[in-house]
């Protein structure tokens, strides 16, 4: 039942330094950008409670590959063993006050990994800081205790009998009448020679079918599992017994499958209080399958499960108090709060970013996609590649909210939005440029159509009301008759001026805006960047554009952009 209220990591791998509380939380997601960390978080957790007592690191292991300082990972750990409270293993070693009225399941011990420039790693339990006792070794079958596994993208092994492999693990522990795994292993290599005697395996059956249910509520279809020879392994090794399913080794099942079984047999370990490690949870399985398995392990009440995850579906799925942002270089893990929840279902896409444009709804939305889509062509990057995801936020002051809290969850975050409720929203602005948020705003007093239909070049006017409207969800665009004799007969700049008024007026009325959706700010975006070169540079939405994709780390010139 043990599990980890804290961690901290020093000079491993990517992690200079980082160190995070999770309480009593059983369940644990660490999302975030590629090559943040995740997964490191999660090799170093594998690396304090392994229990091999041989495990290999290298220069690369150590931070910057500077073997000078060296690793340390610290684990505080509750919900013991009852095995390590006996005062001839850890009970003198307990972190909690001796003064607390300590509840069963509350004591806690820091178990610590170090591994200096020989290479050799050390693990011990730390000394209360007021005692005298030196911080004493732990074995690895006392670390074993702990039964932590780790699923990555090589599970093959975790189906064979192995010490090292969960299925030992899980089996271990049901065994009855004085069985042992390596008892099986032995009667089975002494009668191979003449014959082999299914019933020899019975003993290692009889612990998978609660596995077989788990499997089958994962959305497996296991008609037969069991326990049998694996013909291609050495028969003296602990892999030669592997499970098996309709007579085929499961380690030469797809994928997919093997990936589920893996988790099914972590699960059952659950039960038990293992600590689990499952590294990008949504490998090789279906949307409906990630929910599933996601509803199952959020509800882990025993044991501890953490997964690394770039899956939108496990975000929408988790609740706010599993969610862990990991940024790289940072000294800890960010916790999504309630105050995000609507943040995070509607654009879950956010928690993967390293910067945010929080737009105020569609039309900027559908804006910068087609800005976008011109910043390919024109310099074969993208927003995605910088690492740039737009949000929509869909009104109010909700622009400003989200890119306050998005940036105390260690985003960088900025603001494209229109300005026509300055007032009103004047102490949301301040506030939020105080935390040094970039604001792309259109001029005061304009919303985003306005501000696009006064800055373009006269002769793209006519193009914003030719529009096919093919593909907007409502065909609101409907000019009075004789209207484009009226645009093109428009040759002084007051005529101009009216016109533009005019379909700034036609464009915005109530319940008949002709671009309030995405497909709309992609074909104003369109007719932006076809106009870019003719609209003045100082022109305010010219000058968003270029200040963002200035933020957003695109090529600029000292003129702006090409």
């Amino acid at each position: 039942m043990s599990h980890i209220s804290k961690l901290r990591i020093k000079h491993y791998r990517g992690i200079k330094e980082l160190s995070q509380e999770f309480g009593n939380e059983k369940f644990i997601v660490l999302i975030g950008r590629g090559d943040s960390g995740k997964s490191t978080i999660l090799s170093a957790i594998n690396a304090a409670l392994s229990p091999s007592w041989n495990l290999s690191f290298s220069d690369l292991d150590f931070y910057n590959q500077d073997t000078k300082q060296p690793i340390e990972i610290e684990l505080t750990i509750k919900e013991l063993p009852v095995e390590l409270l006996k005062e001839s293993k850890f009970g003198f070693y307990l972190q909690n006050d001796l003064d607390e009225d300590c509840k069963p399941g509350e004591e806690s011990i820091i178990l610590k990994l170090v591994v200096d420039k020989t290479l050799e790693p050390h693990w011990v339990v730390k000394a209360r800081p007021e005692t005298n006792n030196e911080d004493k070794p732990i074995s690895g079958s006392d670390r074993a205790l702990f039964a932590v596994n780790f699923i990555s993208d090589y599970t093959d092994n975790q189906f064979a009998y192995n010490r090292q492999s969960p299925l030992y693990s899980l089996t271990k522990a049901r065994l009855t009448d004085g069985n042992t795994i390596e008892h099986v292993k032995a009667e089975l290599i002494r009668t191979m020679a003449a014959s082999i005697d299914g019933g020899m395996l019975t003993p290692l059956n009889e612990p998978l079918t609660s596995l077989k249910l788990t499997a089958e509520m994962l959305g497996l279809n296991v008609t037969d599992l069991c326990a049998q020879i694996d013909i291609k392994e050495n028969p003296y090794t602990g892999n030669s017994i592997a499970l098996h399913a309709d007579k085929l080794p499961y380690r030469l099942h797809g994928k997919g499958s093997k990936r589920l079984m893996s988790i099914a047999v972590q699960t059952e370990l659950t039960k038990q209080g293992g600590i689990v490690l499952v590294d990008e949870l949504e490998q090789g399985l279906e949307p409906d399958r990630i929910v599933t398995l996601t509803r199952i392990l959020k509800g882990t009440k025993t044991g501890q499960v953490f997964i690394t995850t770039h899956s939108l579906n496990v975000v929408l799925e988790a609740e706010h108090g599993n969610l862990f942002v990991v940024s790289k270089g940072a000294d800890t893990l960010y916790l999504v709060d309630e105050d995000l929840d609507a943040c995070r279902r509607s654009n879950p896409q956010a928690l993967f970013a390293k910067k945010i444009i929080c737009c105020e709804g569609k039309t900027e939305e559908g804006f910068i996609r087609a800005i976008d889509c011109w910043v390919r062509k024109q310099y074969n990057t993208s927003l995605s590649a910088k690492g740039v995801v737009i949000v929509n936020v869909k009104g109010g002051n909700k622009m400003y909210t989200y890119a306050r809290k998005l940036h105390d969850l260690g985003f960088i975050t900025s603001v494209f939005a229109d300005d026509d409720k300055s007032e009103e929203l004047a102490n949301e602005k301040k506030i939020t440029e105080e935390k040094g948020i970039q604001l792309f705003l259109c001029e005061t007093g304009n919303c985003f159509e306005t501000q696009i239909i006064k800055d373009l070049p006269w002769r793209f006017i006519a193009k914003t009301v030719q529009c096919s409207q093919d593909d907007f969800p409502y065909k609101n665009i409907k000019l009075p008759e004789g209207y484009m004799d009226r645009i093109n007969g428009a040759n002084d700049e007051n005529s101009q001026l009216v016109i533009r008024d005019e379909i700034i007026a036609l464009s915005l009325q109530k319940n008949k805006e002709w671009f309030k959706h995405i497909p709309g700010g992609e074909f104003l975006g369109s007719i932006f960047v076809e106009a870019y070169n003719e609209i003045k540079e100082d022109a305010c939405m010219k000058q968003n554009v270029v200040s963002m994709l200035k933020w957003c780390g695109i090529k600029e010139n000292d003129d702006g952009l090409d």
